[in-house]
């Protein structure tokens, strides 16, 4: 599976989160222009994200039917994974680790647009992107999440000094900021759910602290928790914040974040204001906001259960982290597996397959979370449909005990699936 080299990524990308980079990389990487892409000769199917859900439907839709027009519209020239991003935030893997690029996905026939997706007609049944109009025939929206700053007193106005990691490739200010750390205290802000990857937080939190006591910085991470407790794998963290990190770690519940004061260096909460020397405060989050300019949904969107299509739109998907009805986490196992079922879904439709005829397998997850280097924990899910009630069932299964043999799976299962989504055809 062929990478982009840190060095490559770094020196084009912009200097804070890489989030927009030169037109010559983009080009290395095959982007094609999208000054004007009229109607789609046969099928098109145009899909904003290109993340570990627009990925996935991009691939699988080209098994499916290789006479399918993929389109994927993504604003960053290549990818980079959160999940296991913890790991490089600790020091314990490199950003190389984390990042690929799009060969393989144009090579397997997908029209790579390395631009901003600005609107949605659904009328008219087109994206405008930031150099023109591309049409389809069938839209797949998965676009992530954006942040509520405003939620937060004081954010919105010193959101550049705090980067808050749970984009793809902000994790490079971050880390930079982390290097230059001398000590002191380092706050580490959770708010409530719905948000991105619920047990992310937390193992931050551990590889933060692993961090500071491998590096023997004398200092402290103080977890601010909106929630009574961990919402993810509770007796897992708490033991290892506890076993491991005694000394780094002082974990504080119901401290719900509600204002910042940057000049200050202070936070208030529902406890009272903390004081720090480096701080990664979480916001609130919502879906990215094309789901909003496209008449989509407010926060989230919701979904026609148990199918993916929007309950606003018949011919228009929405994946990953944008839904707001289903009690699927907000993790890339899901987006992935959203994506697969999307791609079946949508290949039958064109093969003129009545819906009621479509079989709507739901997605399964499961998220490892390490807690040091080597050692890592595991939550996963089931879901079923109940016809009957019309909801979607869920059954959780999780391993609270830290081991090296976790750890190891948890690599084997991140590698697997970039491998799908990066690697050539076999």
């Amino acid at each position: 599976m062929k990478k982009v080299s840190r060095r490559k990524f770094l020196k084009a990308s912009a200097a804070v989160g890489a989030a927009a980079a030169s037109s010559g990389f983009a080009q290395e990487f095959f982007s094609r222009p999208s000054s004007v892409l009229g109607p789609a000769r046969g099928n098109r199917v145009v899909i904003i994200g290109g993340g570990w859900g627009g990925i996935s439907t991009a691939r699988h839709l080209r098994r499916k039917n290789p006479n399918i027009e993929v389109v994927l519209i993504e604003k960053n020239p290549a990818f980079m994974s959160c999940p296991m991003s913890n790991l490089y935030l600790g020091g314990v893997k490199d950003l190389d680790f984390l990042v690929f690029d799009y060969t393989n996905v144009v090579k397997a026939g997908v029209t790579f647009v390395n631009e901003r997706a600005i609107e949605v007609n659904r009328a008219g049944r087109y994206v405008r992107t930031t150099s023109g109009i591309i049409f389809y025939n069938y839209l797949v929206v998965s676009p992530g999440i954006d942040y509520m700053y405003e939620a937060i007193q004081g954010y919105s106005e010193v959101k550049q000094f705090l980067p808050v990691g749970f984009k793809p490739f902000e994790h490079i200010a971050l880390k930079r900021q982390l290097d230059n750390f001398e000590g002191g205290d380092l706050v580490l802000a959770i708010p409530r759910p719905p948000y991105r990857c619920p047990p992310g937080p937390y193992e931050r939190a551990a590889m933060l602290a692993y961090y500071l006591k491998t590096n023997q910085i004398k200092g402290k991470v103080i977890v601010l928790d909106a929630n009574p407790g961990p919402i993810s794998k509770a007796p897992g963290f708490t033991a290892a914040f506890n076993d491991l990190y005694k000394d780094y770690i002082q974990y504080i519940p119901q401290a719900e974040v509600t204002a910042i004061d940057y000049a200050k260096k202070t936070v208030k909460t529902s406890l009272g204001e903390f004081q720090f020397d480096l701080a990664n405060i979480i916001p609130p989050m919502k879906a990215g906001e094309i789901v909003r300019t496209a008449g989509l949904g407010d926060r989230w969107a919701n979904v026609q259960l148990p199918t993916f299509l929007s309950e606003r739109d018949d011919r228009v998907y929405v994946i990953g982290d944008v839904m707001g009805n289903v009690p699927y986490p907000k993790s890339g196992q899901v987006a992935y597996n959203d994506g697969k079922i999307v791609a079946e879904h949508i290949a039958q439709r064109i093969a003129g397959k009545k819906l009621a005829e479509i079989p709507n397998p739901l997605p399964d997850n499961i998220c490892y979370s390490f807690v040091n280097s080597e050692e890592s924990i595991w939550v996963s899910h089931k879901h079923n449909w109940d016809a009957a009630a019309r909801q979607v069932r869920q059954q959780s299964t999780v391993d609270n005990q830290r081991s090296k043999q976790n750890g190891g799976l948890a690599l084997e299962w991140a590698r697997g699936l970039w491998g799908d989504m990066f690697g050539p055809e076999t």
